[in-house]
Order: C-alpha cells, then sequence, then structure tokens
C-alpha cells in the first residue's frame, strides 16, 4: 500500500493549542498509521508562544484581518508571508487536515467578526491560502471529517492521489494501463467523462510517455473533485453485477437487484453490496473485480 502524505495541525499531536492543550481525535489517531504526515502550527511558526491570547478574523474594508482582541495586534501579514514561504516549499502533497474553528486552520468553520459581532463564518487564512495554492487537493478540519459522507470522500482521494503521484516514479507505459485498468469503476462512480477521457489518453501512443503521465496525473485529479451521488454508485455496481449475472441464478440476480435498489433508495450501507460482490467474485475466481480500487478504496479498518 502506498502511504499518502498528509499536512496535519500540530496541534493533534503536540500541546501547542492557544490554551496549551492538545487536540484527541480518534479518527485521526488511527489514520496516522496509514500514512505520512508532516505537521505544523502556523500561528507557533509566527512567532506566538503557547499558552497566547486569542485570536480572531475580522472583517475588514477590503480583506480579512487576524487580530488579537486583548492586545490590538495585527498578525496578517505574517501569517500571509509565513503561508507563501511554506506552501511554496512543501513537498509533494496528496492532502491537508487542519484544526476546526482556528483564526489560522478552520475549513469553512471559523467564526468571521465585524464590529465585535459574529456575521458568519469563513477559512482560517492558513487555510485560505492552502485552497488557492492546492485548489485540486483535498482540505479538511476534523470537525467535517466527522461526516461519513465526507470523511470517505477524503479517504478515497488521498489514497487514489497516493497511488497516481507514486506511477509517476516508473514511467512505465504498461504500468500506467494497470493503474487505471484497477481504478475504471472508481472512476466511473466519480466522473464517466474522466473515466474516457483518461482511458482515450493511456491508448494514446503519439504522446511521449513522461508528457502522458503528467496529463493523466491533472485529470485523474480533477475526476474525482466532486463526491459521487447515490445513482452513480448504483450504475456502477449494476455493471460490477454485470460481470456475472449470467452465472447467477434467477433467486440469486433478484436478490442482488433489490439490495442494490435498496442501496440507491439510502435504505442499506454500500458496504453490504461491496461484501456480497466481493464473495460473489471469490466464488467465481473474478480476479478483474477484485482488484478494483472500487471495491476497497482506502484501508477497510479506517471505516469508522
Amino acid at each position: 500500500m502506498i502511504k499518502p502524505k498528509l499536512l496535519i495541525s500540530k496541534c493533534f499531536s503536540q500541546p501547542v493549542r492557544y490554551n496549551g492543550g492538545i487536540v484527541n481525535d480518534e479518527f485521526i489517531r488511527k489514520l496516522k498509521q496509514y500514512i505520512d504526515f508532516i505537521d505544523l502550527c502556523p500561528e507557533l511558526e509566527i512567532g506566538l508562544g503557547v499558552p497566547r491570547q486569542r485570536l480572531i478574523i475580522l472583517d475588514g474594508q477590503f480583506t480579512k484581518r487576524l487580530i488579537q482582541p486583548e492586545t490590538g495586534k495585527d498578525f496578517t501579514d505574517k501569517i500571509d508571508e509565513f503561508s507563501r514561504k511554506t506552501l511554496s516549499h512543501l513537498p509533494d502533497l496528496d492532502g491537508f487536515i487542519l484544526k476546526a474553528k482556528s483564526p489560522s486552520c478552520g475549513v469553512g468553520s471559523t467564526k468571521l467578526y465585524r464590529n465585535n459581532a459574529v456575521m458568519g463564518k469563513t477559512y482560517g487564512l492558513f487555510a485560505e491560502a492552502i485552497k488557492k495554492a492546492f485548489p485540486h487537493l483535498p482540505l479538511e478540519d476534523e470537525g467535517r471529517l466527522r461526516d461519513e459522507g465526507i470523511r470517505n470522500h477524503f479517504l478515497t482521494r488521498i489514497f487514489a492521489y497516493a497511488e497516481a503521484r507514486n506511477i509517476l516514479v516508473d514511467n512505465e507505459a504498461h504500468t500506467l494501463v494497470r493503474f487505471h485498468t484497477r481504478y475504471k469503476y472508481l472512476l466511473m462512480t466519480y466522473s464517466q467523462k474522466h473515466l474516457k477521457e483518461l482511458g482515450k489518453l493511456v491508448a494514446n501512443s503519439s504522446i511521449p510517455i513522461d508528457e502522458k503521465f503528467k496529463i493523466y496525473r491533472l485529470k485523474f485529479y480533477e475526476a474525482f473533485q466532486k463526491k459521487p451521488t447515490l445513482k452513480r454508485h448504483v450504475n456502477t455496481l449494476t455493471h460490477l453485477m454485470g460481470h456475472f449475472s449470467r452465472k447467477l441464478n434467477l433467486k440469486e440476480r433478484q436478490h442482488l437487484i433489490s439490495l442494490i435498489n435498496k442501496f440507491g433508495e439510502g435504505k442499506i450501507p454500500l458496504k453490504s453490496i461491496i461484501e456480497l460482490l466481493k464473495s460473489i467474485s471469490y466464488r467465481f475466481d473474478n480476479d478483474y473485480i477484485l482488484i478494483q480500487k472500487y471495491i476497497e478504496p482506502y484501508p477497510e479498518d479506517l471505516d469508522v
């Protein structure tokens, strides 16, 4: 398994919060076993100590400002400079997990103040800089990752992106063919448009292999931007069933179709059907289905 490379807020592993605390998050603790990561705290990096007086984001006339209300100090320029320098020297990453509600790291969850009153929610300034610099990479905070749909989408992306990053090292045509074959049904679920485009790209022998890899990787990232609907999953499951539907008896086919329909209505989880498809694939020695990343896009232990 290729480990995704992530940037994570340091407060998930060290006591660097404004109050000297540490954030104990069960999902992130478990995830760390399956990833490589670097961690940092923007507020610590711009010279603020631990503990420190709180920061807020103030809605200015033309831009948001990072202010320390008790002292009146403005740290906007410092965090902007830190963000520019840090993000321009990062290694090749697959995603980001930051601290929810933080004035530096919140992902759409940070309070936005105007005239000492909360007027809404916004991005922390460091998180906003990441969003602008890496629009193709998944960016979440631990609060958003408590949502099952958001968490599954995030995990699918970081593990897929890690594999896509790794195939560039090989730079062999057969490697790309194998990769695309394994991701066929996951790509079908996320974007049939991109599945077709990537298939044509893989088959095009007139493009130099190094250029083909780079184009493939960019289009692959594009394919996973939007979380797929239940309808798209139903379409994929129906295609998978087609690989051995003639080998099933009538009652088995009817049962599988019934389960897929129940999933489409939101009555049963996807995992129930995946496990059944795996069992049928083992029964008929269908390795083509078993190698599909759609069956297990990320380690099963991360399902919480």
